[in-house]
């Protein structure tokens, strides 16, 4: 069961490190071409050559001729591809200066530009393969003529991707674009939900906080980890299966984003004396820990790389309030679905209803604060961003049901009208503020 578990873990994080890596897709079509030239040159053995001699869209010739042929595509594709990569660098250093290094991740991962280079990539290793595959003459007197016309066929197709790369490329510099796919970024991650099993009801509520406090008051084992960097994943179906066959409670200290030292203490078991070196090692195992953050599991830092984007635009040097506004609608998207959903419980119990885990949940206030508190800094001299995050802000209370999230959206608004008295408004620009933040203050108190 842990196992699979760790499996399915494991998986899920690397397919995460592999949908933004330049080398899977290519890598990936290079064995399919690989197989596909195989193939190809079976075919080509069984269909006699006089049946497509007369065939003005079959390549025709010798086995020299042909593999010729073939050397001569695979060399081509492989000059052009330097083109490609050429290409590639321009919209990397343009998205690491001017919308910040963790937006690279939106261009790694695009799918188009994958595409394009496993098409070079995969073309010249069927080209090569198929002239590898073809024996001499005295062995194979007819030439291999269908594969040396795939061959042909997959140069021009890799030509015409290479077109659509370029208006690919001009298309996705383009803010909205950038904006809109970290957008995608951010709802894929608050979507993403632990499963059923491990998630806590309403009817266990209370009764966990009462088993909860009642560990606390005795002394856990604590669990500490051996790498330094910020954690990126947590598994619970790791973890459940674990404690429960061991008939324990876990609580973790620390959540996805968290930056931790080697050392550190991430978790505490109970009871104590049940704990042991072997079951350290594996509740390690549910923590994945690398150089930086990941939207893998961490929903604020999938808000994190909008408002980055948003506070590089209202630098002096940019003073784009047109893309921070744009990062502002994506990011009240997000936070009204994360709204619609509601925050996890941070209490998980087992089959029988017996308490097992307990995380630190994301919390509403947080993404709150990272969604507007630096950006709210970075906007106090420009009425029209302020404006737009009170209409974002009145966006995400539509959804907003709780009272005490109501109090934290009025919190912002607040600090929305304090900053705009902090900056350099003129006096029209700052009562148009004023009256916004009185109409939405009203709206607020009322519904609390």
């Amino acid at each position: 069961m842990r196992t699979r578990a760790k499996r399915r873990v494991t998986a899920r994080f690397t397919w995460d490190r592999l949908k933004v890596s330049f080398w899977f897709a290519p890598l990936v079509m290079s064995l399919v071409a690989i197989v596909l030239a195989w193939v190809m040159y079976w075919v080509d053995v069984h269909i006699p050559n006089a049946l497509l001699q007369n065939n003005r869209f079959i390549l025709n010739g010798s086995v020299d001729e042909l593999r010729v042929i073939l050397i001569t595509i695979a060399t081509t594709t492989l000059a052009t591809a330097g083109v490609v990569f050429t290409l590639l660098t321009l919209p990397l250093s343009t998205v690491a200066a001017q919308y910040g290094s963790r937006l690279l991740r939106v261009f790694l991962g695009d799918r188009i530009t994958q595409l394009v280079l496993g098409m070079f990539v995969a073309t010249f290793v069927y080209c090569i393969a198929a002239a590898m595959s073809i024996p001499p003459a005295t062995v194979q007197p007819e030439g291999p003529q269908l594969t040396a016309t795939i061959g042909l066929l997959l140069m021009l197709a890799t030509f015409a991707s290479l077109i659509l790369l370029v208006q690919h490329i001009s298309t996705m510099l383009q803010a909205p674009n950038i904006a809109a796919a970290a957008g995608a970024a951010l709802l894929e991650v608050v979507r993403a939900e632990i499963p059923d099993e491990i998630r806590s009801g309403d009817d266990h509520r209370q009764s966990g906080q009462e088993a909860y406090d009642t560990l606390v008051e005795t002394e856990g084992s604590p669990v500490r980890v051996s790498d330094t960097g910020y954690i990126q994943y947590i598994d619970p179906q790791y973890l459940l299966p674990l404690v429960q066959e061991r008939d324990l409670v876990i609580r973790l200290l620390h959540k996805p984003g968290h930056f931790v030292s080697s050392g550190e203490v991430v978790a505490l078991v109970w009871p104590a004396g049940r704990f042991d070196e072997q079951l350290k090692g594996q509740i390690g195992h549910a923590f994945q820990i690398g150089n930086g953050r990941t939207p893998t599991q961490d929903v604020e830092y999938a808000v994190n790389q909008l408002v980055e984007m948003a506070v590089r635009a209202m630098s002096p040097a940019i003073n784009d309030p047109f893309t921070a506004m744009t990062c502002l609608d994506y990011v009240g998207n997000g936070l009204a679905l994360f709204i619609r959903q509601g925050e996890k419980s941070s209490h998980y119990y087992d089959q029988d209803g017996r308490l097992r885990l307990v995380l630190e949940p994301i919390t509403f206030d947080e993404l709150l604060s990272a969604a507007f508190d630096m950006l709210r800094h970075a906007s106090c001299d420009n009425a029209s961003v302020l404006l737009h995050m009170l209409t974002v802000i009145e966006t995400i209370s539509q959804e907003v049901k709780s009272p005490v999230a109501r109090q934290q959206l009025l919190r912002h608004v607040n600090l929305i009208q304090e900053e705009s008295h902090a900056g350099s408004l003129i006096e029209r620009d700052r009562q148009s503020v004023h009256l916004h933040v009185e109409a939405l203050q009203t709206k607020l108190q009322a519904s609390s």
